[in-house]
């Protein structure tokens, strides 16, 4: 067992040779300048960058926590590597067959890798293992994982943002949908009323007329009267019956007409109840948060649209009213009551 002197000392050396190696460049062991275009050793020159390229390596991590075994390794790779570049830098073209010498030598590097590597594998994986920074891989693991949930959370309530204008939006084409689908009914129901009214003037104008007709023919009767004397009892019943007859069909042409003028302002007056009923439609919804009470508000909206209502221009008239609301809003309570305990 070497005692800790000579452990650092040995570690010393290994680290000296290490470095004096990292420093050669590959390439300027090619010596194509020195010696000449046909003898030299730039075939060696990709054997000398991978060897070397392991020294560096191992050159940059710490030593200091291998086995003495592995230190004598290290040393005596170095020292091999260093005779094989010594060997190149030595070369010289004086003397006997200089191409095969220069040939052997190459030979000699090319088949030196595994001799290099092999000793120094079990270095390189410890010392790679002491060159990783665990905590700092487990630190930055933990920031991204901290940072993706943050991200996660941050998307979450965007997306839930979205959703809720989404449904928001949604909303508002189906409350625009709504008021215009009311709106184009209640101008209907105005339409109608517009032509029911014009309707009822020529109506009004057909009964003033008749009844003015129907006056003057019975004022006219009544000064005939004082006048003509029947010459027998059959003529006057002849006259009598005549002029009852014309009185009769003016009298049913007045009724007809009044008849008519009271049911197109019934169908007019009707039709521009349901108009306003429809057009205050929205204001009374939206002044109302409760869904059951929005219920109510529509099913009489329904009715004024649907159920006939007494207008006064009909005889007899009575109003039905097909829904109770204030049953139908008290029914869903008491279910909604049952289910909830």
């Amino acid at each position: 067992m070497a005692t800790p002197e000579e452990r650092i000392e040995k570690i010393d050396t290994a680290k000296i040779l290490l470095a004096e190696l990292a420093e050669i460049k590959a390439s300027s062991l090619a010596r194509t300048e020195e010696l000449s275009r046909d003898i030299n050793f730039s075939e060696a020159v990709p054997s000398f960058e991978e060897m070397i390229d392991i020294i560096k390596q191992l050159h940059q991590r710490s030593i200091d926590r291998l086995a003495l075994n592995q230190i004598t390794k290290i040393i005596n790779v170095c020292n091999n590597l260093k005779n094989l570049i010594e060997k190149v830098r030595g070369f010289t073209l004086n003397q006997n067959t200089p191409a095969d010498i220069c040939q052997g030598i190459i030979q000699e590097v090319k088949n030196a890798y595994d001799g290099i590597m092999d000793p120094l594998t079990v270095p390189l994986a410890f010392t790679a293992t002491l060159a990783t920074d665990y905590a700092k891989i487990e630190r930055e693991a933990k920031g991204y994982h901290a940072t993706m949930k943050e991200e996660a959370t941050a998307f979450k309530k965007l997306l839930e943002s979205q959703k809720i204008e989404a449904e928001k939006a949604l909303q508002a084409v189906k409350d625009q949908a709504a008021e215009a689908g009311v709106a184009t009914n209640a101008q209907i129901f105005l339409t109608d009323s517009g032509s029911h009214a014009e309707t009822a003037k020529k109506w009004l104008i057909a009964t003033i007329a008749s009844a003015i007709v129907t006056l003057i023919v019975a004022v006219s009767f009544v000064f005939i009267s004082f006048m003509y004397k029947p010459e027998t009892t059959a003529a006057a019943i002849q006259y009598v019956v005549s002029k009852l007859i014309l009185l009769s069909t003016l009298s049913f042409g007045i009724f007809w007409c009044a008849r008519n003028y009271k049911s197109s302002k019934h169908n007019e007056t009707l039709n521009k109840h349901r108009a306003n009923a429809l057009m205050t439609f929205r204001a009374f919804v939206e002044g109302s948060g409760d869904n059951r009470i929005k219920e109510a508000i529509l099913l009489q909206a329904a009715q004024a649209a649907f159920v006939n209502r007494p207008t006064g221009y009909e005889s007899q008239e009575k109003e039905q009213q097909a829904i109770n609301p204030v049953v139908e809003i008290l029914g869903k309570s008491l279910v909604k009551s049952a289910g909830s305990s």
